[in-house]
């Protein structure tokens, strides 16, 4: 097959990445999320899934733009 494979910081960075961001809703979750509406809490969620997602994809953007895979 010969599947060129990705560099193994990069998924010990997303690794990390996601652990850390489950630390924070859980943290979230048991401190402060009593605090606000469901709504807001709601929002806090969105938000922390765009900041894991903008620091995701410059890791793996590089990495997918070297595969010469066409699109079926």
């Amino acid at each position: 097959m010969n599947e060129p494979q990705p560099e193994p910081k990069r998924i010990y960075a997303t690794i990390i990445i996601g652990l850390l961001w489950l630390l924070f809703l859980g943290i979230w979750l048991f401190f402060y999320a009593s605090s606000y509406s469901i709504i807001q809490n709601i929002a806090v969620f969105i938000i922390s899934l765009v900041v894991v997602g903008a620091l995701i994809v410059p890791i793996w953007l590089p990495w997918s733009f070297k595969q010469n895979k066409p699109l079926k």
